[in-house]
């Protein structure tokens, strides 16, 4: 049986929004200015959401309602490059007051208090549904129990007829929506914003999904503001619109009986033409150059800040956790393991083969130099060869991968997704993508030399079977194994090697896939400057070190 306090919990959690006991929330815009680049999309407007209620916000395309519900959502900050704004957004509560007369309120500032319905839903792929969920409550619904939070995400998918038993990416539209909108309200925000909820879709699926945000909010009563174009279908369930009109830069209320009338109201879509723009091969090839300097001044901020990143300050050290076993499944994992180890393979049979299958005046030299050769081959593998594949293999196939996971988080709008649950994705997924590399590069270079010396004495062996496996260990090892300690000569320059190219691997990969995305084709080029730059990043680091490691050797 659950405690009291479990039971308390897990009442908070699952608390509806009809509100017996709970405060109210209003937004209110105070002197609203908004611009995108150089084009004013809203000056000066001053309006209220009012509590409980559901709130259409019109508008052409491109008129600037999905940066508004961004502001909305504390999406973009006012120093943002592209979107400026002035003005407040603030949320206030309307909670009843018992010295008050019947039917007055006390007006209390609150906390942003606001969850994100997205278009795309943003769902978290490597997650189930019940841990979409969850995320959400562990970093909303602090101090409640663990076991509350699990049986509070269970009932509220329950009701919402969200299905538990496949993977998110296999889900229906339908169940995928129902899901996001669970993540939503699942902590008690008190605001749903919803993102073009019907966008795309036919007018018998738009009128299902009406249908679902209207169910939804009459049973958890939030104040629900909808971003959208589709009047024909949601107006219905709305109790206010307002328009956002493009002529006068302002949001019109739109009396109710002007609604069938919408479509004269809203006009034609703003010309978003620029004048003087610049032939297009000279603005890429400036838009080329200052995203090369950016990105260089960027990286180097990232790599002096990585002391900072380098903390786990998670809001919830579970999910911490849990997204640095995954991304440590993406850098060392399975594939990632058998990637080096092959190559690595070839290395070593190669590296060994090679040095006495092209010695010159081989048939005199070698019973000189033999002892040597197997001393160089060992000395080289460790120290140099083996590492630098290995590192190289992995900013080719593990930044690949990591940015390319990153990179279509931003375009499904999955790391807006976390921030509006209060989840930093600088710090639920950038630190765990450090500690992957930190970890992974070693131990993926340590898996590849071990394989590269076991094929070199695999190809030693076939060509000199007499001295045996004893007199190739002896003398591959000999310029490795101290005369004192555990570890081979040479382990501390190559371990601050490898976790500096780790940490300029993971720094690489995060920047290039964090970076706005607005296509598909945007991962892919972000994907490949990952390739290029950590690897030419990983061959600087070994040729740095080349410099000063083996003249310390001398």
């Amino acid at each position: 049986m659950e405690s009291s306090s479990e039971q308390n919990a897990n009442s908070e959690v699952t608390a509806e929004g009809s509100g017996a006991g709970h405060s109210q929330t209003e937004v209110q815009l105070r002197g609203l200015t908004v611009c995108a680049d150089e084009r004013i999309l809203l000056e000066n407007v001053s309006t209220v959401f009012r509590a409980g209620e559901l709130t259409l916000i019109l508008g052409c395309s491109g008129v600037g309602k999905s940066v508004l519900l961004r502001i909305l959502a504390g999406l973009t900050g006012r120093d943002h490059s592209a979107i400026r704004f002035t003005g407040d957004v603030l949320f206030r509560k309307q909670q009843s007051n018992g010295r008050q007369g019947a039917g007055e309120s006390a007006d209390l500032p609150s906390e942003r208090d606001v969850a994100v319905v997205f278009q795309s839903f943003a769902l978290l792929d490597e997650l189930s549904p019940m841990e979409n969920v969850l995320i959400a409550l562990d970093h909303q619904a602090a101090g409640t129990a663990r076991k509350a939070r699990n049986s509070a995400a269970a009932e509220l998918l329950k009701q919402l007829r969200v299905p538990t038993d496949r993977a998110v990416a296999v889900m229906s539209g339908g169940q995928q929506q129902r899901l996001a909108i669970a993540r939503a309200i699942a902590p008690g925000n008190q605001v749903i914003l919803y993102d073009e909820p019907t966008s795309g879709l036919d007018i018998l699926t738009a009128k299902a999904v009406a249908s679902l945000i209207h169910d939804t909010h009459q049973k958890y009563r939030r104040t629900s503001i909808v971003v959208t174009h589709d009047y024909a279908t949601l107006a219905a369930i709305a109790d206010r619109i307002l328009l956002l009109n493009h002529h006068t830069q302002t949001l019109e209320d739109v009396p109710r009986k002007a609604w069938d009338r919408l479509m004269l109201q809203l006009g034609d879509p703003p010309d978003m033409s620029v004048a003087g723009v610049p032939s297009a091969w000279w603005k890429s090839l400036c838009a080329w150059g200052i995203g090369v300097l950016s990105s260089s001044g960027r990286f180097a901020q990232d790599m002096l800040e990585l002391p900072l990143t380098i903390l786990p300050i998670w809001k919830s050290v579970f999910w911490g956790l849990r997204y640095t076993r995954y991304y440590l499944g993406l850098v060392a994992g399975p594939s990632a393991c058998l990637y080096v180890a092959v190559a690595c393979l070839i290395l070593g049979y190669v590296a060994q083969d090679f040095v006495f299958r092209y010695l010159p005046f081989r048939q005199f030299s070698e019973p000189l130099l033999t002892e040597n050769l197997l001393h160089a081959t060992g000395f080289s593998l460790f120290r140099f060869l083996a590492p630098i594949l290995s590192t190289l293999l992995i900013a080719a196939r593990s930044g690949a991968a990591v940015a390319a996971d990153v990179g279509s988080k931003v375009y499904g709008s999955q790391l807006d997704a976390l921030s509006s649950l209060g989840a930093k994705p600088d710090r639920v997924l950038r630190t765990p993508i450090l500690y992957a590399f930190l970890v992974g590069t070693p131990l993926l270079s340590l898996l590849g030399y071990f394989t590269a010396a076991v094929s070199a004495a695999f190809a030693f062996l076939l060509t000199h079977p007499e001295p045996g496996l004893a007199f190739w260990d002896a003398h591959f090892h000999k310029e490795l194994i101290p005369q004192t300690g555990v570890f081979y000569r040479g382990t501390g320059w190559l371990t601050i090697k490898l976790l500096l190219c780790g940490a300029g691997i993971a720094v690489i990969a995060w920047r290039q896939g964090s970076s706005p995305k607005l296509s598909s084709e945007q991962i892919s080029r972000g994907v490949t400057r990952t390739i290029l730059w950590s690897t030419l990043f990983v061959l600087s680091i070994h040729f740095l070190f080349s410099l000063y490691e083996f003249e310390a050797k001398k």
